[in-house]
């Protein structure tokens, strides 16, 4: 017998379909905007039983918050706002969801389309908002208790959380028209839903797979030109499974007689620590110029895309070498216009043990590469505080069961320089698809949601770009660690040219004054300036729910000297 229905309106009955419907498809994660028009899904979500509902008061911030959350867990987040301007706010994430092939289900409540285009208020042209960077878009069927209908939203529902995850996981944009009467308790003259509809069985869509083609190590070797002289260079994120990965690249590695170059914002350089075949400081490698001519290669094999190191792009992008690029359906990830092509598919260990190759070249990066560890250790051991020692100390504190999320500008360079683990370390995430500075402190707050303990390394004005992300940390239920290097100002570009301007404090360097204990404490945040090294090592070792913020100040003048001085 089905059971009777507790709706007063059909925007309710519409809600409770969609939520149902996406809970049963894996739906674990919401992270909802506040707003009037998409109250019927607003909702029906915090009804929903054993979903995690976040609420996030600035637009920008929601959007990141939901973009950590999958980036953390792998599968898609739902991310709801009202109509008007605050879907124009989730652009910078939608950016870098689809650049970082990240899940996001974008849902924004609309006018129905009798409001549109005649000042109705709160309204603007949302279908087609997110331009280029969504994997799909599109716009639902007005709230109705036509079955048509409701099978059509049901279905909707289905192809935007499978087109999310693949074949190019990204963003799927759906916009939805609700006409009143919004609240779920409005009763709706006339309303009556189908007869007979039971929301238990018909909500009770199958299982949504997403299978992806694997390759061997065996098979894409057999493809590559027959030189010693190639490497294999792998970017972030390049894998889902790390172990598997790891397997897979030593495989290939051994099969070729290729070394490992290996991104420092992945977990690749713990995972393959002491293998010879692992090379982490090709960035202070290849700035040599002789050396750079000496072990220039004729082919390589790109996994994923391409590490930060500028030295390292610049130098494959000299040779016009033969490029094979393993990484995700239907996006080339290869800036240097080598002679390309492209293997879709993720890269699996055989289980079969293959000979080691060796070779000149091999052996030639093998000792470059111990004499770039020896020089890196002498530049980053001082007694002052170093930017980048603070990247050797989060390796001391973290272990393989945490998380590391690493911001862009200098830190993310200082990983690429500086982080070189004994083992296998914390899972590192980063916003590298569009490398941008916005949001990184709510996409950190949303990834800690899945219960992982989560550190941030980020900059000041990284930090400061995103304040807002503190309006949500009361209460947070997550393990939330944000380390701020403060140099009052925007530390990476006295590495540029345009440190020789006259106007380069004014227009670059951005100093900044701000008062960060003072910022934290107005939003109830926990804030400690670290006072020296083993003050900073004793802070890191604070666990626990809740969001804390390490303040740790350099001198980003003596930085960039001591930078300079080193790497020349």
């Amino acid at each position: 017998m089905a059971r009777a229905t507790k709706h007063l309106n059909t925007n309710a009955l519409w809600a409770d379909v969609g939520v149902r419907t996406l809970r049963r498809l894996g739906l674990t994660h919401v992270v909802i905007s506040p707003g009037s028009r998409s109250t019927p899904l607003a909702h029906a979500f915090a009804e929903s039983a054993g979903l995690h509902v976040t609420v996030a008061l600035d637009e920008r911030s929601a959007g990141f918050i939901a973009l950590g959350l999958a980036k953390a867990t792998g599968q898609p987040a739902a991310l709801l706002c009202t109509s008007g301007t605050a879907a124009a706010n989730y652009l910078p994430a939608v950016v870098e969801a689809r650049l970082s092939a990240t899940p996001l289900l974008v849902l924004t409540a609309d006018r129905p389309p009798e409001l549109r285009e005649c000042h109705s208020g709160q309204t603007i042209t949302q279908n087609g908002i997110y331009g280029a960077y969504p994997v799909w878009a599109t716009e639902a069927a007005v709230p109705s208790t036509d079955l048509t209908l409701l099978r059509h939203w049901r279905q909707l529902l289905v192809d935007a959380w499978q087109r999310s995850q693949g074949p190019l996981a990204g963003p799927v944009h759906l916009n939805l028209p609700f006409r009143d009467p919004l609240a779920p308790s409005d009763a709706e003259k006339g309303f009556k839903p189908p007869v007979g509809l039971d929301l238990e069985t018909f909500t009770a869509v199958p299982p949504c797979g997403i299978v992806r083609p694997t390759l061997t190590p065996a098979s894409v070797a057999s493809l590559l030109p027959k030189t010693d002289r190639g490497v294999i260079v792998v970017g972030p994120h390049a894998f889902e499974d790390r172990d598997e990965s790891a397997a897979a690249l030593r495989e290939l590695s051994q099969l070729t007689g290729w070394p490992i170059l290996a991104d420092g914002a992945g977990t690749l350089r713990g995972d393959l620590a002491g293998d010879a075949s692992l090379i982490s400081g090709y960035d202070l490698i290849l700035r040599d110029t002789k050396a750079a001519k000496t072990l220039r290669p004729q082919a390589a094999v790109f996994v994923g895309p391409l590490p930060t190191s500028k030295a390292l792009r610049a130098w494959l992008k000299e040779g016009d070498i033969t490029v094979i690029q393993l990484g995700r359906a239907g996006e080339n990830t290869d800036p240097t216009h080598s002679r390309w092509s492209r293997l879709d598919g993720q890269l699996v260990p055989s289980g079969d043990k293959a000979s080691s190759k060796s070779s000149a070249y091999g052996k030639a990066w093998q000792s470059a590469q111990k004499a770039a560890a020896k020089k890196l250790t002498r530049i980053v051991n001082v007694d002052w505080p170093f930017e980048g020692r603070v990247v050797s100390l989060l390796d001391e504190a973290l272990g393989p069961d945490d998380r590391l999320f690493v911001g862009s500008s200098m830190p993310i360079r200082d990983v690429e320089w500086f982080y070189h683990p004994p083992g296998p370390g914390p899972e590192i995430l980063t916003n590298r698809g569009a490398n941008g500075i916005d949001g990184t402190v709510s996409t950190a707050l949303g990834a800690s949601l899945d219960g992982k303990r989560t550190v941030l390394l980020c900059g000041d004005l990284t930090f400061l770009h995103d304040s807002n992300a503190l309006l949500s940390a009361y209460g947070h239920r997550g393990d939330l660690t944000v380390v701020v290097i403060n140099n009052q100002g925007g530390g990476i570009f006295n590495h540029l040219a345009v440190a020789q301007s006259a106007r380069f404090e004014q227009l670059w360097g951005t100093p900044q004054a701000t008062d960060l204990g003072k910022l934290c404490a107005a939003h109830k945040v926990r804030h400690d300036l670290a006072d020296g090294w083993n003050d900073l090592r004793r802070l890191l070792e604070v666990r626990g729910k809740g969001v804390r913020v390490i303040e740790f100040r350099t001198d980003r003048e003596a930085d960039a000297a001591w930078r300079k001085k080193s790497f020349r």
